[in-house]
């Protein structure tokens, strides 16, 4: 079963979008459109197939959440009145957690969020969830292999609650993910970019890996219009 993402271009790419119940991982630099995608995910789910999605944002306000989900003509707001949208940020995850060191510092751990969540999907009914970012999570960890054992028991959270996640993650110089781990512990890995192609800067996207799927492996132009991301699904970036 397939769980498509509505973004336009992207499902075509992706054998008809995320193979259901599984981690996905989105990787680019700063100005990338990873939130944007993100927001796009769970609002395309909510409006073209009525699911239910969350939306955690670790790192920007709800209200800039809101404002630039709006620029997009994404009315958030009217969905989550509705109940198939939830969008909580890290002040609304430090009321509902028992306070400790790791909060007083204003980080959160892993397990932290698989409390949170365990609770908050089973209450909502949510199949799809957006984390942006796990880089903000990552901070909390003093070592790598610490943060990988974490994160793989997260992701095996995630797929005990039967939902299709999509957790936002930085690019740092020739790394594709933030911390160098990420990567290993995903279904699959779908990078963003903004690069000089042949004298023109020019947003990209690619998927490296793709579990159950065989998926296009090149890199493609996208544009951010109006209404969001728009893949060129058949040009391809040499």
């Amino acid at each position: 079963m397939r769980v498509r993402t509505g973004i336009i271009g992207l499902d075509e790419l992706a054998g008809g979008g995320f193979p259901d119940n599984t981690v996905n991982l989105l990787s680019g630099p700063a100005g990338s459109a990873k939130s944007l995608f993100g927001m796009q995910y769970v609002y395309n789910g909510a409006v073209e197939n009525d699911d239910t999605g969350i939306f955690i944002t670790l790192e920007e306000s709800r209200d800039s959440v809101l404002r630039a989900a709006g620029a997009y003509g994404m009315g958030l707001e009217k969905l989550e009145k509705s109940g198939k949208l939830h969008l909580l940020d890290f002040g609304e995850i430090r009321a509902d957690i028992d306070m400790n060191e790791e909060m007083e510092l204003g980080v959160v751990s892993f397990k932290n969020l698989r409390d949170f969540l365990e609770k908050h999907i089973s209450k909502t009914g949510a199949n799809r969830l957006v984390i942006d970012s796990i880089s903000a999570i990552g901070l909390y960890y003093s070592n790598m292999e610490e943060l990988r054992r974490e994160l793989f028991a997260f992701c095996r959270f995630l797929k005990s609650q039967k939902v299709t996640s999509l957790l936002i993650t930085e690019a740092m110089g020739s790394q594709k993910t933030r911390f160098d781990v990420e990567q290993f512990v995903a279904d699959s890995i779908i990078s963003l970019g903004y690069e000089n192609v042949d004298g023109e800067y020019r947003r990209t996207i690619t998927i490296y890996k793709m579990r159950f799927t065989k998926h296009e492996p090149y890199k493609h132009p996208f544009l951010i219009t109006n209404s969001g991301i728009e893949i060129d699904h058949q040009e391809i970036i040499y």
